[in-house]
């Protein structure tokens, strides 16, 4: 950073830790666009190449060059945390980002999503990547894509409550339960045993088990050393990245909310940098020009400011032990957005900015069309929260596995049925994986009950 950059964080920084802020330690580099898009095309400085990391670069450099999005900054959850600025931005747009950071990294530090994530991921995807390249170099760059593939085609059917770090299941035992005394046993001459022997079930998963790739790479017979390895390293990937899809709202919220209040104390800028400001933070807070899908940013932003405003007020009446700061800190450090927008998007604010739930609709000729459901603030909440659930992803979980066969089944079918061209895809990664075939329960168009399977054959009902 330039000497102008470096002494004005110094002077944030202190205004943070006025507010009660409390975040690690913050590295900042100013790259070019270039190396930006790299990072977030990556998610890390340093990451196993894949080709889909490409696909995204290009991506993300199309959307900026069609003036489709505008990248300020990438920060990284990690202790220290690395924060990544333009080149090519003005010194107030980087002031604000700086402050901006602080916010992001706060919430890193203190919400209890993030607090069971690898606060040194930085470090180790650069160890994990250096050995995936060392796979490619003994095994092939086909062979490890392939296996890398599948991996990401089922990273994000993780059991976030199980934990990254999980052993076997435990052997099943026997026991022995006291048998119940029949009617005449005193009458025999020989007394017969008062205990019977009972067995556990001997299901196998014993329960439901939604980590798929963690059985897989666990259970799996046809796996290569190699190849568990390459699966357990994006596996480790998905749990760092899970809570920040689970909390984007909230957290894009939070940072605004941070860098509105120390930019508005921050007393050094001229006149010309403080109107610079202000349409610069207009620009990240609007509500966007979506109808149908409303800016994180302003959401958030705008839900905390209302948090500050109400608890403020029962703060003064003496309705609250915490002021609004307080309340919002401790938002930030125990919900995530399906909590946050239950809890504290209120039938106000929904009114204010027009919120309503809809259905999308297949037409006659193969279009869609919007039916607005209407501005009911508990469907409006259920709305903005459906997709929030699981990474997105059809929750499925392995049941059982019957002469070899792995049983699925698919357990969110309220919200649709499996677009049968990614079940035939993913079903074929599993089959891959499993080495025997794989059976999924799901249900139809009508909601009836359905098996699919994929074997030798290749996949079929």
């Amino acid at each position: 950073m330039n000497k102008l950059l470096t002494e004005r964080v110094e002077k944030m920084e202190k205004i943070a830790t006025d507010m009660g802020l409390d975040y690690y330690p913050i590295n900042y580099e100013v790259v070019s666009q270039e190396t930006m898009l790299e990072i977030m095309s990556y998610g890390l400085p340093t990451r196993a190449r894949h080709w889909s990391y490409g696909q995204s670069y290009e991506y993300q450099k199309m959307q900026g060059e069609m003036g489709h999005s505008k990248v300020y900054e990438l920060v990284l959850n990690n202790n220290p945390s690395y924060a990544f600025l333009l080149d090519t931005n003005p010194d107030i747009a980087n002031t604000m980002v700086c402050a901006h950071v602080i916010g992001h990294v706060h919430f890193f530090k203190h919400n209890f999503l993030f607090k069971q994530t690898d606060n040194k991921m930085v470090y180790h995807a650069a160890e994990r990547a250096q050995r995936i390249e060392e796979y490619i170099q003994k095994y092939g760059i086909d062979a490890v894509e392939r296996i890398m593939d599948i991996g990401f085609a089922l990273d994000k059917h993780i059991d976030w409550h199980k934990g990254p770090f999980r052993g076997k299941y435990k052997k099943s035992k026997k026991f022995f339960k006291k048998k119940r005394s029949g009617e005449f046993d005193d009458l025999h001459k020989k007394p017969e045993r008062t205990m019977r022997e009972i067995r556990a079930s001997t299901r196998f998963p014993p329960s439901d088990e939604y980590d798929i790739l963690w059985f897989l790479t666990t259970y799996s017979k046809v796996l290569e050393p190699w190849q568990k390895d390459v699966l357990e390293i994006i596996r480790q990937e998905s749990y760092y990245f899970y809570p920040q899809y689970l909390t984007k709202i909230m957290n894009e919220g939070f940072a605004s909310f941070v860098h509105a209040e120390i930019m508005l104390t921050f007393d050094d800028l001229p006149n010309t940098e403080y109107m610079d400001f202000c349409k610069i933070h207009e620009k990240v807070v609007q509500p966007g020009g979506n109808k149908l899908n409303i800016n994180p940013y302003f959401l958030g932003f705008t839900i905390l400011n209302d948090v500050r405003e109400r608890w403020n007020e029962k703060f003064e009446n003496g309705e609250s032990d915490v002021d609004g700061l307080g309340k919002i800190y401790q938002i930030v450090a125990t919900e995530d957005d399906i909590s946050f927008i239950r809890n504290y998007l209120t039938e106000e604010i929904a009114e204010k900015l027009k919120l309503f739930s809809y259905r999308s609709l297949r037409t006659s000729d193969g279009g869609e069309a919007i039916h607005v459901l209407g501005n009911n603030i508990d469907e409006v909440r259920e709305a903005l929260v459906k997709d929030l659930y699981n990474y997105r992803a059809p929750l499925i979980c392995i049941s059982n596995i019957e002469d070899g066969i792995l049983q699925l089944k698919h357990k969110s079918t309220n919200v649709g049925t499996l677009d049968e061209k990614y079940a035939e895809a993913v079903m074929g990664y599993i089959y891959d994986l499993w080495g025997s075939p794989v059976n999924l329960e799901t249900v139809d168009e009508e909601g009836h009950k359905i098996h699919i399977t994929f074997d030798e054959l290749g996949f079929g009902g």
